[in-house]
């Protein structure tokens, strides 16, 4: 929780933990490991074990209710990383001398199944995919914006109104929120992607501090939502549901079609930071938009970005 000592303490060592970092340790200790510790009747600290971490690692992979809500298993990677959030709580408890040893220590760590590289649609596949009618809007919506923009599913879902914005009559999304420090950014937005989302929000009522695709007070879309988008495309694609899961085509494909796309345009070095990885300091200088020539070169870019969707995704009308 904010301003509590333990992450006072934490922060003088050196491990400062941004709000989003927090709220997910906090959701995960609260929702997840605590009512683990109450089924099995935990009372004190000194009962956790090994063996008994090494069960709430078993019951993190298996489907499960949390908060009267089905929650599929987690892959091993996540289990681990879940664990480590577990292991600073002891590291601490260590350090104040509540307990003498950190039971995560001697945690095996799960290991990973080789997974099937994540596939993407060849990109003459897409072309007029969505100037057809749809029999759902939002997932037309959803599946239009990550082939169109690259944003990472949380960011689609936090987009508010007032988060699009215009420079220079370019229209920009302002993503000041985002998985990483990287994240925050500028991303170009399609004339023809822009009025699809505003028509969707004008039928909805939305106001200006209103997220576009999900109410306020809903944390997250549901896994589903993204799967029968991904299912739809598929209908205007002629891709079959055999072809997705032999290429592994998922709705995130989305993000790699983009950059594929991109890449094969080449748009040059601007396209990480519209993507949201990590840039040098250089590229970042080049492209800040308050600065005269990196507006300049940013307004550049977008264009560049239109004309390659315009060449590639839409029918011109």
């Amino acid at each position: 929780m904010p301003n509590s000592p333990y992450l006072e303490i934490d922060k003088k060592r050196g491990r400062d933990l941004n709000d989003d970092s927090r709220e997910v340790y906090h959701n995960f200790i609260i929702h997840q490991f605590i009512p683990f510790l109450r089924k099995k009747r935990i009372k004190n600290i000194h009962e956790i074990d090994v063996p008994l971490l090494a069960k709430f690692q078993n019951s993190l992979l298996l489907d499960r209710n949390v908060n009267g809500k089905k929650v599929l298993g987690c892959k091993p990677q996540t289990v681990n990383r879940n664990m480590s959030i577990i292991s600073l709580i002891f590291d601490h408890l260590l350090i104040e001398g509540e307990i003498k040893l950190n039971p995560c220590k001697n945690l095996v760590c799960l290991k990973s199944k080789k997974e099937q590289i994540r596939g993407c649609y060849e990109i003459t596949k897409l072309k007029g995919a969505f100037n057809k009618i749809w029999k759902n809007q939002l997932p037309y919506l959803l599946c239009l914006l990550i082939y169109t923009t690259g944003m990472r599913n949380s960011e689609i879902e936090r987009i508010k109104v007032k988060d699009i914005i215009m420079i220079d009559k370019i229209r920009f999304i302002n993503i000041e929120k985002s998985k990483t420090s990287n994240g925050i950014r500028l991303v170009p937005l399609h004339n023809f992607t822009y009025q699809k989302i505003m028509s969707y929000a004008k039928k909805n009522n939305k106001k200006e501090n209103d997220q576009i695709f999900k109410n306020n007070d809903v944390k997250y879309l549901s896994s589903e939502i993204y799967d029968l988008a991904n299912q739809e495309l598929t209908i205007h694609t002629k891709y079959t549901k055999t072809q997705l899961q032999k290429e592994n085509i998922t709705f995130y494909s989305g993000r790699h079609f983009w950059k594929t796309l991109m890449d094969s345009e080449n748009l040059g070095d601007i396209e990480e930071y519209f993507m949201g990885h990590k840039v040098s300091s250089d590229v970042a200088k080049r492209y800040n938009h308050k600065d005269m020539h990196g507006k300049k070169k940013l307004l550049e870019k977008a264009r560049k970005v239109f004309a390659i969707l315009d060449k590639h995704v839409f029918i011109n009308r």
